[in-house]
């Protein structure tokens, strides 16, 4: 019973050719045991391990006359972690956060070492990993698979490590296999450092062990099991740390330009509180909401910058989210699309486009994940690229035959997180998924120095929140046979299948996971209706006071002009008369002067004068007081009803009470402008600030009422669905989601499709073309 706990295990995890098949007519409720190959191969592994296990302690040097030698400052933990590796410990392990500056560490580790007349090597699980390390360390790095295959082990037809003694021919090219080159040659007491180790897989680490136990060589394990983990066999890492016992622990982080955001990765690190990573994420302004997938993408198309990681769940959005970029950078003309290549996700390649490489070639000189500017696309199809990352003053071209680039190229704005692990760049885009878990989500959200965004397809930060939290406690990570049969035997015990008893299960999962979400979206929704009505009746009574106090306002100032006029009008019909007076007696005068005799005539002309002159200060002191005199006596009181009211303007009770009417009206129109900051904050809480940023005349016409109708009607729905599958035998359930999903997908295709052919026929316009030409190039 005991061999059999052991072996218990999923198919999918054991090496192809070494699965113990069960018969077609099996039930598929029915779980798979695992090989026997994988049992031996983590026992073995376990054995190489446990025999590296010092019986005391070695002694540490001091090693920060090494730091300050190359102008850095490590902290405690960084110091420790160094003298470790540093020293002639048999099996050092060493884990940091992402971002605890493990690459610095390292420095100051080879250097002591070496001064002390060691030699160090560092290896990696991939060779861009290798890539990366050699150009943050300026030293030799090569992949772990590298190394063991110059030490003669190779993968067999059935995928399996065996090994080649010298005299032995290749399997591949029949040639003699004479031992490893002298650059592979490892010394006694060589310590080989495997960074990225959390990637390591089981077969590979035997063969390594291996061979630094023949060599007598040392082994410094670098890495972080919250990251992500090995493709194959995985929990090298986590068994090694276990079996130590002892671990350096670099808990500082220094990547990140912000000391909180910085604390906020190492809380995600643990998985511990999701919720509260979340809601500090949020405080920080890094969860950008969206209605739907395409507005995500169109989002990010339009905001990613050159150099940024975007970070998604599978190659399949990735190719989605790639289409979509380069379709906007070649609008922008950065991107040539006169002459292209395809790749192998079926995208178009042009001049300026960035790719990645997916199979290590040494005749090519590229790696798996290694990404490259094109330069030119040949007509058949081939491509010149150089290096997105190399800090080579002169740029280095590389020729991609157009085969290589048919089967193992494609765009890479955007990929999954095993294609961002390891990167450092400004800033870093995450897309959560129900497909994305925990490590997937802590590697995408460590990437960017300055900024590190999450996008969200959801209705509401508390929809987001529950994506979050999900997503957080998925974890796929392999942690070896130990971990793996407790699983397994929790599946068997609760009869979980791989077949259509698996697929129902998961899809009424799914479901009901969906109709919980639509339950709470209708919740939220009422909440935010009873908010918002709230608000609606709190304004509508400032609104109400504040016109009362308008129209107040309005009567004050109306009697006030009121009570001006009337004492102004009697002084104007007095003044209008003594001008109108005035000007009667100048006519009579201008009478008299012109039918006087000869000797009267000095005595009218005095008169006249005099009455001349006093018509004119009246009309100068009716202009000062009330402006145009009147014309005649007729219209007196109408004139002087005007000047008084025009007068009245001017008076200080007037301006006083017009004063305070302006006053009412200002208060009014900032009140209504408060009220709708107020409106779009409350719903910017429920809806996300950058929803409702992006589309702020959008939200302000929501209906949370029939919002939560739908969302209602969405749960009860799918609830039935829930009922329809249980009611239904597996097959026939099973048959029926696949049925469904196969329609979907040929209706997401159709539409893809349909996007595609407008956007080359928006292309192929020639005043398009032109601009295209006349473009600069990328010039990352």
């Amino acid at each position: 019973m005991l061999v059999l706990h052991l072996l218990l295990q999923f198919q999918k995890r054991s090496a192809p050719a070494d699965r113990v098949r069960r018969s077609p007519a099996a039930p598929e409720h029915v779980a798979h045991l695992t090989s026997v190959r994988v049992v031996q191969v983590e026992t073995e592994l376990r054995d190489r391990i446990t025999a590296r296990i010092p019986d005391r302690e070695p002694e540490h040097a001091d090693v920060r006359k090494h730091s300050a030698a190359l102008g850095q400052r490590l902290d405690a933990g960084q110091l420790d972690a160094a003298a470790a590796v540093a020293s002639h410990d048999p099996l050092v392990i060493v884990e940091g956060a992402a971002g605890a500056g493990k690459t610095t560490m390292l420095a100051t580790a080879i250097r002591a070492a070496e001064q002390r007349g060691g030699w160090v090597r560092v290896v990696a699980p991939t060779k861009r990993a290798a890539e990366v390390a050699h150009q943050e360390l300026g030293v030799p790095a090569e992949s772990v698979a590298a190394l063991v295959q110059a030490h003669g082990w190779r993968w067999n037809t059935d995928g399996v490590w065996t090994r080649l003694a010298v005299g032995d021919s290749e399997p591949a090219t029949g040639a003699t296999y004479t031992g490893p080159p002298r650059d592979a040659q490892l010394r006694r007491g060589e310590r080989i450092v495997v960074d990225e180790a959390g990637m390591l897989d089981q077969d590979t680490a035997l063969a390594l062990f291996t061979v630094a136990a023949e060599t007598g060589a040392t082994l410094a394990l670098v890495g972080d099991r919250a990251q992500l983990p090995a493709v194959g066999r995985g929990g090298v890492l986590d068994m090694s740390a276990q079996l130590r016992g002892l671990t350096f622990d670099m808990a500082e982080v220094h990547r990140f330009t912000d000391p909180t955001y910085a604390e906020v990765t190492v809380q995600m690190r643990d998985r511990r509180n999701p919720a509260q990573v979340f809601d500090r994420l949020r405080e920080l302004g890094l969860i950008r909401l969206h209605a739907d997938a395409d507005e995500l993408r169109e989002d990010l198309a339009t905001s990613r910058h050159d150099g940024d990681a975007v970070t998604v769940a599978s190659n399949d959005e990735a190719a989605r989210l790639n289409d979509r970029i380069r379709d906007e950078r070649t609008r922008a003309g950065v991107v040539d699309d006169t002459t292209t290549a395809s790749g192998s996700d079926g995208l178009s390649i042009g001049r300026g486009d960035l790719i990645q490489t997916r199979k290590n070639s040494t005749d090519l000189g590229v790696a798996n994940r290694q990404q490259w500017i094109v330069q030119q696309v040949e007509q058949d199809g081939s491509l010149w690229v150089r290096d997105a990352h190399s800090n080579r003053k002169r740029e280095h071209s590389i020729h991609l035959p157009a085969e290589y680039v048919r089967e193992h190229a494609h765009l890479a704005y955007a990929a999954t997180a095993y294609g961002v692990q390891g990167v450092t760049v400004p800033a870093s885009h995450t897309v959560l998924t129900e497909s994305m878990g925990g490590a997937a989500v802590y590697v995408g959200m460590t990437r960017g120095r300055e900024i590190n965004t999450l996008h969200v397809v959801a209705d509401d930060m508390a929809d987001a929140r529950a994506q979050f939290i999900e997503a957080m406690e998925r974890d796929r990570a392999d942690r070896g046979l130990a971990d793996a049969t407790e699983r397994a035997a929790e599946a068997v015990r609760g009869l979980v299948s791989d077949g259509p008893v698996k697929l129902v299960s998961d899809e009424v999962a799914r479901l009901l996971r969906e109709a919980e979400r639509a339950e709470r979206k209708a919740e939220k929704w009422e909440q935010l209706a009873e908010g918002l009505n709230q608000q609606r009746t709190s304004h509508k009574a400032q609104d109400e006071k504040n016109a009362e106090t308008i129209r107040a306002a309005e009567t004050r100032a109306a009697q006030a002009r009121a009570e001006v006029v009337a004492e102004l009008v009697p002084q104007a019909v007095e003044d209008g008369g003594t001008y109108l007076a005035a000007v009667a007696a100048e006519s009579t005068a201008l009478d008299r002067l012109a039918t006087s005799r000869r000797f009267a005539r000095r005595r009218a002309r005095q008169e006249h004068q005099a009455t001349t002159e006093h018509t004119r200060a009246a009309r100068e002191q009716v202009r000062d007081t009330w402006g145009m005199p009147p014309r005649h006596g007729d219209s007196l009181t109408g004139w002087a009803t005007i000047a008084a009211e025009r007068r009245a303007e001017d008076d200080p009770r007037v301006l006083d009470a017009a004063r305070t009417l302006a006053s009412a009206r200002t208060e009014l129109a900032a009140l209504k402008d408060r009220h709708d900051r107020e409106r779009l904050t409350l719903l910017a809480q429920e809806l996300g600030a950058e929803r409702v940023r992006r589309d702020p005349i959008r939200a302000r016409f929501i209906r949370p009422e029939r919002e939560a109708r739908d969302a209602h009607a969405q749960a009860t729905e799918t609830h039935r669905e829930v009922e329809r599958l249980r009611a239904l035998p597996p097959r026939e359930a099973a048959a029926l989601i696949e049925a469904k999903r196969a329609a979907a997908e040929q209706a997401r295709e159709l539409v893809a499709d349909r996007v595609r052919r407008l956007r080359g026929a928006t292309n192929r316009e020639p005043s398009s073309a032109q601009s295209r030409r006349d473009d600069p190039g990328l010039g990352l």
